[in-house]
């Protein structure tokens, strides 16, 4: 079963960005996690305040092979999502590197959340094999 760890930022009560994390083992607590965040109150203080919170999934090892999703809130029930995949770094994390990048744009939190499943059913190489062009 592997670990997808999740890095995520809203505010407790104040104007100031918190900053959490959480080791997930399976997709319902990602769904969780993306279900009690204040989507609402984070929406209104990114228009007053010109910055805003996010999620961080993170599968493996981001000095390896890994793989990411960055969830970034844009409207009170969906945001714009990123993909990226590093099979391989590289030497100077440039010459023979394997990586692939996807960005979804706007998407649905439904949507986000069957996007992210696949960091729980697949592994690494995998999501590269299926997202590669």
């Amino acid at each position: 079963m592997a670990q997808v760890t999740v890095y995520y930022q809203h505010r407790e009560g104040g104007t100031e960005l918190v900053n959490h994390e959480e080791a997930l083992y399976f997709h319902r607590d990602a769904c969780e996690v993306i279900d009690h965040y204040p989507w609402v109150e984070e929406q209104a203080l990114f228009e007053e305040l010109g910055e805003g919170g996010g999620f961080f999934f993170l599968l493996g090892d981001i000095d390896s092979q890994y793989a990411t999703f960055q969830l970034l809130p844009i409207e009170k029930d969906g945001g714009v999502l990123y993909l990226d995949i590093v099979l391989k770094p590289g030497f100077l994390g440039i010459f023979g590197r394997k990586s692939v990048s996807v960005d979804y744009d706007f998407v649905s939190i439904a949507d986000a959340k069957h996007h992210i499943k696949a960091f729980f059913e697949d592994s690494i190489e995998s999501l590269y094999v299926k997202h590669k062009k």
